[in-house]
């Protein structure tokens, strides 16, 4: 047990920090902080003009959506640098627990994920001032935990595919729109038609977007804790579907040769 926990814990971090961009700094800030920021920017901007919701709406949800990008595309991109580099059929061949190989490349997805939320939103609430008491605080920092956690789950299913499939940060990417669309964290969902609210209950970010409302509107309540158990349950679903996936599409790729194929 010890082992398989070491095991994730080293083959994570290190194939994090060297295919995930850590050793360009100017790459990894640019996706981890930037493009978050400019995203919170750009939703408050177009949000007043429509003179829709306030500016902690757009704030607060795109701090979240702003995970997406460590744990979606950080994910994925391992996998995919994985191939590229000739690293993925060596992975696939040693004895190690597939279970740790791959949770463990979640992991510093979810940390990193954390920290970019936190940082985008308090430089959000800077500009329109801290809305939460210390204890909503402490909620708010669970929200932004749980959200990490099924984002980071749902990379891991995306990086499935790219076991099979080469191009796979084109999943990534509608992936990545679709959060942006279908969460609620720009558009309420009670404005989206009925076929995008019953496609946004299975997504992760979804549940914990409408926890942060509830929050924000009432504080800590017992609606915004089951918000939150539901999407660590979706989380745990989308984990599970991952882990089927990376042992069905191994066995594809094995049997296809593909696994070489950049």
């Amino acid at each position: 047990m010890m082992t398989n926990v070491r095991l994730a814990l080293l083959s994570g971090r290190l194939s994090y920090r060297a295919l995930f961009s850590w050793n360009t700094p100017a790459l990894f800030f640019a996706v981890l902080v930037f493009t978050p920021v400019l995203q919170i920017v750009f939703f408050v901007l177009l949000g007043r003009s429509l003179e829709y919701r306030d500016d902690l709406f757009f704030i607060t949800g795109n701090a979240l959506l702003g995970a997406t990008a460590a744990s979606v595309s950080g994910l994925v991109g391992v996998i995919a640098e994985e191939r590229r580099f000739g690293t993925l059929s060596t992975i696939l061949v040693s004895p190690a627990s597939r279970v740790a190989v791959f949770v463990g490349r979640l992991l510093p997805g979810v940390v990193l994920a954390i920290g970019t939320a936190v940082f985008t939103s308090c430089l959000g609430f800077v500009a329109v001032g801290w809305p939460y008491s210390p204890l909503e605080s402490l909620a708010y920092l669970a929200a932004i935990t749980v959200a990490a956690f099924s984002g980071s789950a749902l990379g891991l299913t995306l990086s499935a595919f790219g076991l099979i499939y080469r191009d796979i940060f084109q999943i990534a990417t509608a992936a990545q729109f679709a959060l942006l669309l279908l969460t609620g964290a720009n558009v309420a969902l009670d404005r989206l038609p009925e076929w995008a609210q019953g496609l946004a209950l299975g997504l992760p970010l979804t549940h914990a977007v409408a926890g942060v409302r509830e929050l924000t509107a009432a504080g800590v309540t017992t609606t915004f804790w089951s918000a939150l158990g539901t999407d660590v349950l979706v989380g745990a679903c989308w984990l599970g579907v991952g882990l089927v996936l990376m042992n069905v599409l191994e066995r594809a790729a094995r049997r296809g040769a593909s696994l070489e194929l950049y």
